[in-house]
């Protein structure tokens, strides 16, 4: 049974990936498996940096467009229709996890998150994986292909991976230059009336990580232009770049809109109280790993003034008032 090793080059962190992806392949899999590491890349300078972290000597090359999960689980989906790759790998975290969902989703294959181990007997998939808050180690069984899997985090801390001599299988652009998608159902409503958060439908939280004083200040203005409501985490508040009545959690307000957008904050428990009733909840933070990440109905990994600006821009030509 063939395996493919997917690494993600788009998003940074590819050292990382590779380190757990390489830990996993030597300590973490038993069994008939042969296989390969597919990379997605998207600029042409990182490719060799990328092929010299591969986990495995044959590698394929897909040079894609940035940060589209869904154009590369339709690559992964013909590779296992078109190359009969059974197994599917991603490293931990949000990134990965979103990854093979897409692709079991889109393939009718099966999807396990966490993975601490697998061993592939008699055409199936045994994994193991932490249950009941790491208390008990579960093993699971996975019949459906492929079998779509991301590592647990733990793998991150994997030895460093052997220096291989690799073998490039193919190299291929499926990169596109995607216009925006028109928003057909979307429903512009009235921004909020001043001090109402807890009333609002649509809400953008910021926190500290945003930046500073003038970059919180970006996001507000942008919050405003959507006819979003304004909050922002209690670290913000404490440095007196936001009013205290736009403090949203456990010493602020406790909100429930239809849409909550986090920009730059961790997830603290304390934020999590006061949007955890919203009804889809989108974080935009660089970072995979923060908490908030595993809270969100989606994440987007990128700058979370300049995602907030363009969104806005988008809403304002909508509304007729750019």
């Amino acid at each position: 049974m063939r395996f493919a090793a997917i690494l993600d080059g788009t998003l940074g962190g590819g050292a990382q990936q590779a380190q757990a992806l390489g830990g996993f392949l030597r300590e973490g899999m038993a069994g008939d498996l042969a296989g390969e590491t597919l990379i997605f890349f998207h600029e042409e300078r990182d490719k060799k940096r990328l092929v010299e972290l591969a986990p495995t000597r044959d590698v394929r090359l897909v040079k894609t467009t940035a940060r589209r999960p869904e154009c590369m689980a339709e690559i992964l989906a013909a590779a296992a229709r078109d190359e009969g790759i059974s197994l599917f790998l991603t490293a931990g975290g949000s990134a990965g996890t979103e990854l093979v969902t897409r692709l079991a989703c889109r393939t009718g294959g099966a999807v396990l998150t966490d993975v601490l181990g697998v061993e592939a007997e008699s055409g199936r998939l045994l994994c193991r994986k932490n249950v009941y808050s790491n208390h008990l180690v579960g093993r699971f069984e996975l019949t459906s292909r492929p079998w779509c899997v991301s590592l647990d985090v733990s793998w991150r801390d994997a030895r460093s991976t052997t220096v291989l001599e690799h073998q490039i299988l193919s190299d291929t652009d499926d990169s596109l230059e995607v216009e925006p998608t028109p928003f057909e159902d979307l429903e512009l409503v009235e921004p909020p009336s001043a001090g109402s958060l807890a009333e609002s439908r649509f809400l953008v939280v910021a926190g500290v990580g945003a930046g500073d004083r003038g970059r919180l200040k970006r996001i507000e203005v942008a919050a405003l232009r959507m006819g979003a409501g304004f909050g922002v985490s209690r670290p913000v508040a404490m440095n007196a770049w936001a009013a205290m009545d736009r403090l949203v959690g456990v010493s602020g307000t406790r909100t429930a809109p239809d849409l909550c957008i986090v920009v730059g904050a961790s997830g603290a428990p304390a934020l999590h109280w006061g949007i955890e009733n919203a009804a889809f909840i989108v974080a935009i933070n660089p970072d995979e790993q923060a908490p908030i990440a595993g809270n969100a109905d989606a994440v987007v990994l990128d700058d979370g003034v300049e995602v907030i600006e363009a969104l806005a821009e988008i809403i304002a030509k909508a509304r007729g008032t750019e």
